[in-house]
């Protein structure tokens, strides 16, 4: 019996030039998407980019363990969500101005 799933966890992976940055503000920029997208997990991932260098990469954690102890895929995440999440990527303030605080 096929097990399905939404993908509920995402490693953020910031443009090479803010990625110090974002490490400084990890722990706000985490808390900041968790508030944004209630119900979903994010974690800023500690590798280099992918992709465009200058883009949020926002990559979804597909594989989660079934009861049976068996690994399964999960349903793959609409475009437009993940765009959304790159878009609030942008949105943050990384100087921590109190309106874009999360």
């Amino acid at each position: 019996m096929a097990t399905e799933r939404e993908v509920l966890e995402f490693i953020i992976v910031p443009p090479f030039e803010q990625r110090a940055a974002v490490a400084t503000a990890k722990e706000r920029f985490e808390n900041y998407l968790g508030n944004r997208f209630p119900g979903y997990r994010f974690k800023v991932g500690p590798f280099a980019p992918v992709g465009d260098d200058e883009e949020f990469s926002v990559l979804p954690i597909m594989n989660f363990p079934g009861d049976d102890g068996r690994s399964y895929m999960c349903t793959p995440p609409k475009r437009w969500f993940l765009q959304e999440i790159a878009d609030a990527c942008r949105q943050f303030d990384l100087n921590g101005k109190r309106s874009f605080a999360a």
